[in-house]
């Protein structure tokens, strides 16, 4: 090997130490950077030469940029994405329902629901007062109002849930929609330039795929062409050549459905921010909002058949105290519709909601929602009334096999809540209609409705129903808030692992930048000490 060799053995050091120093040098300035992995120059032996019947190393090279980088660790975390995005949209919507039945602060409906029983039990002590009989008057109103401002601002939290699925979903077409992009640029780079870039890339789409798991479940597989494939209940919403976008449908309710190509694929999301959003709607419609209603219908059913049969001062009977309940519907088809719905028999309602389902044009079955029983079927004729559980309903035009209607006394009951009465003479303290004064025989049977269990609310006191309602949305809430902690230390744990692997160690970085940084030197001094011997040889 000639003198000159060590030249090349010299350079060669230089050139790999300021690789591997820019290497160290980007880590360091990456330390902090969200999804960055680090990386590390790999050194290795250049080809050796044949000298003399010996093989002699020609210096230093470097193979590559290797990504500290473990596969296994980024799918749990993309799991653990999609499981603490689902409890974080149930803690956000079930901990602002329990501030709305915050019985601890004064808010909710029981004290309401008390003070208006106690207003009847005062009535009992002197029936014929215009003071206790405005108070009674004053403080219906006063539930009624109280039960109003409860549904609205339910109301109110299922419109902002259905705003954040129409929000995750649009966050989500622009996720899926940088990762199809930063697809072709990784396969374009590994597929002819150098994996350093590839590196930069690849860490940047690991972020993607790791934040769209914290806004939807999904499945996802690398080709050997280096393109990743989402899908989500086995529609692909990123392939190698494209990504295609979500959509949102409303219903005439503002609920927000989440629709790919014109198919509706809410159902199958169950994780991630989407999945939990549409779970607490869906339990806040099916069970807060629904037995908030019940329980309204049964207090409003309850006191009006009561109240029907007792006698005001002015001798009145057969009043309602508050507005006679109404039958609510719905259709589901182009040639039928109901024409009228009304209730035959308050004492018969079960306040549950049904489905008149049409099996052919010419015959129909009703069904329970609540309970799925067969209620009743029969042959269909237009105009002719449908009736069932104190419930009259007529549909008319031309029904086909498969269409349903929705039949409810519950949808709007809170909505139309109000107290019937305004002359204070019509309420119906007595039993008889007497001219006698005292009789409060029917104002005690009112007062004695609040410790009575009700047939409607599976044999529980108003009061009682109200708490359990109370209750469950406490546990609840409690239940999402626990879980969040849960995923969220998880969370906390799986990325501590990941920077164990991944992550930039300064110290780390700081020894390498002293080791290559001699290693620089040394190949500066081969250069410096060979271009001496040189001089020697030339001037000998």
């Amino acid at each position: 090997m000639s003198l000159l060799g060590l030249f090349d053995i010299g350079k060669s050091t230089i050139f790999a130490s300021q690789t591997a120093l820019n290497v160290v040098s980007n880590n360091i300035a990456n330390v902090n950077t969200p999804g960055y992995s680090r990386q590390e120059a790999v050194l290795e032996v250049s080809n050796a030469v044949q000298y003399r019947g010996d093989y002699i190393g020609t210096g230093v090279s470097t193979s590559g940029v290797r990504r500290h980088y473990d596969k296994f660790i980024h799918l749990q975390l993309i799991g653990q994405n999609q499981s603490y995005g689902r409890s974080y949209s149930l803690d956000q919507g079930l901990s602002h329902v329990e501030q709305i039945f915050n019985e601890a602060k004064g808010l909710g409906l029981s004290n309401a629901l008390q003070n208006y029983f106690n207003a009847w039990q005062g009535l009992t002590t002197t029936p014929e007062a215009q003071a206790q009989r405005t108070v009674l008057l004053q403080q219906g109103k006063a539930l009624v109002q109280n039960a109003k401002q409860i549904e609205r601002d339910v109301l109110d939290t299922l419109q902002n849930v259905n705003d954040e699925i129409g929000n995750v979903v649009d966050r989500v077409n622009t996720l899926t929609s940088k990762i199809a992009q930063l697809n072709e640029k990784i396969a374009q780079v590994e597929g002819g330039m150098t994996s350093e870039q590839g590196s930069y890339l690849r860490d940047q789409r690991d972020k993607l795929l790791s934040d769209l798991g914290e806004l939807i479940d999904y499945s996802w597989y690398e080709d050997n062409n280096k393109y990743v494939t989402v899908m989500v209940g086995g529609k692909s919403l990123v392939t190698p050549l494209k990504a295609y976008e979500l959509s949102t449908s409303e219903d005439i309710d503002g609920n927000k459905s989440v629709t790919f190509n014109g198919e509706d694929i809410t159902s199958v999301f169950k994780k991630g921010q989407l999945g939990g959003y549409i779970d607490v709607r869906d339990d806040i419609k099916s069970n807060t909002l629904y037995d908030l209603r019940k329980l309204v219908a049964s207090i409003s059913k309850e006191i009006n058949i009561q109240h029907r049969a007792g006698y005001g001062l002015d001798s009145s009977t057969g009043n309602d105290f508050f507005d006679a309940l109404q039958i609510y519907t719905r259709d589901y088809s182009s040639g039928g519709y109901i024409s009228s719905a009304t209730v035959a028999d308050p004492s018969a309602l079960t306040l549950d909601e049904y489905n008149i389902n049409f099996i052919d044009a010419s015959n129909y079955e009703v069904y329970n929602n609540q309970t799925g029983a067969l209620v009743t079927s029969g042959a269909y004729t237009a105009g002719s009334p449908i009736s069932f559980d104190g419930i009259q309903a007529v549909v008319d035009g031309a029904p086909s096999a498969g269409d349903s209607f929705l039949i409810s006394p519950l949808s709007g009951i809170i909505e139309n809540f109000n107290v019937a009465i305004s002359d204070t003479n019509k309420i119906a303290a007595a039993s008889s209609d007497q001219t006698l004064p005292g009789d409060n025989t029917n104002a005690l049977a009112m007062f004695q409705l609040s410790q009575t269990g009700i047939s409607d609310l599976s044999g529980a006191t108003f009061e009682t129903y109200y708490r359990g309602i109370v209750s469950n949305v406490g546990v609840m809430s409690q239940a999402a808030s626990d879980s969040l902690t849960y995923d969220n230390n998880l969370l906390f744990e799986l990325q501590k692992k990941r920077e164990e692997v991944s992550g930039v160690s300064m110290d780390e970085e700081a020894a390498s930048l002293v080791k290559y940084q001699h290693m620089y030197e040394a190949g500066a001094r081969i250069l410096k000490m060979t271009d001496e011997l040189l001089d020697t040889i030339i001037n000998i």
